[in-house]
């Protein structure tokens, strides 16, 4: 039978190590007419001549972490081809990346992608080399096999050099060498550097009150073409790894933002990829089931309407516009909002992002509905009227009795040794100058750009002294939100719009 020749590049595989696709000997063939002891038939060919098996595929893992016990991981470094064992730091993405590639089951190599995108090989020296036909060929198996855990867990395995049954890589101090008593290596699937190796544990709480009550948004412009490919992996990657999201997330709203003429073309570098339309239609052709609508017709939606494109026109582009259209738009109680380059890794839950709001021991969010608090008038503020920030229980504590979380971002704990630690949430208060209350100082404050030399008469200083501070609701990093709490906000002076908007 034939058999392919090993390929530079490979077909994906599931498992450890890498399976090849080895098709079977009869494939194309009818049993009855092979017969491995006749020589010929009637045409005078072999019967092996009548049939043709593709045979071994060469196949290659999704990107995988080798790493120790005591959280050190197999990395990579692109500036001198060196590899090393040591923690895991966020600077260094792709650092402990590693492809796993078989043309014969048992056997492997090892590959790195640079985070310049250059791939090099792991050679018999233990050194890395960009010539693919100088990759050290290994056998890899169980450190093991009778004591190999059949509940899931993450296996060991060794490495050992192809055609020397004395030689395995083993770790010594911070690097790898050969040795005739092999280092076990757990082997897992890649997550950035600056996550925690091992992912959110399902809750045990359900939070009955919060389910259906969770939008998920996301925001999207694709001016830049990339932007739409980046699109397609964020949206991807929350319906695949938000696991309790048929429990608590009663619709996804993506809102895609307008521009004129064709979309910058990463592959050429100049405006000549795809106009709004195609990439809106590139969305709808990749997520079947996701309505693509205008505002107005957003506003109209079924009630049961799971995921809804907005499609904005020239008149509502801007980032604050489509924060504000989101905001008329959701009727739940919570809300996760992310952006077209944030990315899900790892299985999350929502139950999780919750605990804050539900479980905080001093927290507000039990009282149903909230009021807003008129905050007492600060010196030297000329009798102006004061802006309302705070939300205060109808009955029950005053604010100073009790915390409202108003958000809670994501962000993983990476522990002491970079595989992880227990779920943990940290509550930190919204801290601003007072002078901010005050409606004409803020005024001015947005006249003159809020940090310049601008010398205002009120006694106030330097605007540049004070300027102003981040609103604690929205944050780059993906987050959730007691939308309950950003609604009873104050409307911005400059915007003409309800309560809880964005200027």
């Amino acid at each position: 039978r034939e058999l392919s020749t090993a390929r530079h590049h490979a077909m994906s595989s599931s498992g450890m190590p890498p399976t090849p696709y080895l098709e079977p000997i009869t494939a194309g063939t009818e049993a009855h007419d092979f017969d491995m002891d006749d020589e010929g038939g009637a045409d005078g060919k072999k019967h092996g001549e009548k049939f043709h098996t593709i045979g071994a595929l060469s196949v290659e893992s999704n990107a995988k972490v080798l790493y120790l016990s005591d959280g050190r991981f197999l990395l990579h470094s692109d500036l001198n081809g060196g590899v090393t064992f040591n923690r895991r730091t966020p600077e260094k993405v792709l650092s402990s990346s590693w492809f796993i590639s078989s043309k014969a089951f048992g056997t492997v190599y090892l590959s790195a992608l640079s985070n310049r995108g250059q791939v090099s090989w792991l050679s018999c020296k233990l050194t890395l080399v960009p010539e693919w036909t100088e990759a050290c060929l290994l056998w890899m198996t169980a450190a093991a096999w009778d004591t190999w855990s059949s509940d899931g867990n993450v296996g060991e395995y060794v490495f050992r050099r192809h055609g020397d049954q004395y030689n395995f890589v083993t770790v010594v101090g911070d690097n790898i060498e050969w040795s005739t008593h092999g280092t076990a290596f757990h082997v897992s699937n890649w997550v950035p550097e600056a996550c925690p190796l091992r992912g959110m544990a399902k809750g045990e709480r359900t939070y009955p009150d919060a389910h259906g009550e969770v939008t998920f948004t996301m925001t999207t412009f694709f001016h830049v073409y990339a932007r739409s490919i980046m699109f397609r992996q964020a949206l991807a990657s929350v319906f695949t790894h938000v696991k309790d999201r048929d429990t608590f997330v009663k619709e996804f709203l993506v809102i895609n933002d307008w521009y004129e003429g064709p979309s910058l073309d990463f592959r050429t570098g100049n405006f000549s990829g795809p106009d709004v339309h195609s990439t809106r239609q590139e969305m709808l052709t990749f997520f079947p089931g996701c309505k693509g609508l205008t505002t107005f017709a957003a506003a109209q939606r079924p009630a049961g309407q799971k995921c809804t494109f907005i499609f904005k026109d020239a008149s509502e582009r801007g980032q604050q516009k489509a924060l504000n259209i989101l905001l008329d738009l959701m009727t739940t109680k919570f809300w996760i909002h992310f952006e077209d380059d944030h990315v899900f890794y790892q299985d999350v839950y929502i139950s999780r992002f919750l605990a804050p709001m539900y479980d905080h021991p001093n927290g507000c969010w039990q009282r149903k509905q909230a009021s807003v608090q008129q905050l007492p008038q600060e010196p030297g503020g000329g009798g102006a009227q004061k802006r309302r920030l705070l939300a205060q229980p109808p009955r029950g504590p005053s604010p100073e009795d009790c915390i409202m979380v108003a958000s809670v971002l994501f962000g993983g704990h990476r522990g002491a040794d970079g595989l992880g630690s227990d779920d943990t949430w940290d509550v930190m208060d919204y801290k601003f100058p007072h002078v901010l209350l005050d409606n004409e100082y803020v005024k001015e404050l947005l006249k003159h750009g809020g940090f310049d030399d601008y010398k205002n008469t009120n006694g106030w200083g330097r605007y540049e002294a004070v300027g102003a501070v981040r609103w604690p609701l929205f944050s780059l990093r993906p987050s959730l939100h007691n939308l309950t709490y950003i609604k009873s906000l104050e409307a911005p002076i400059f915007y003409g719009g309800g309560k809880g908007r964005f200027s």
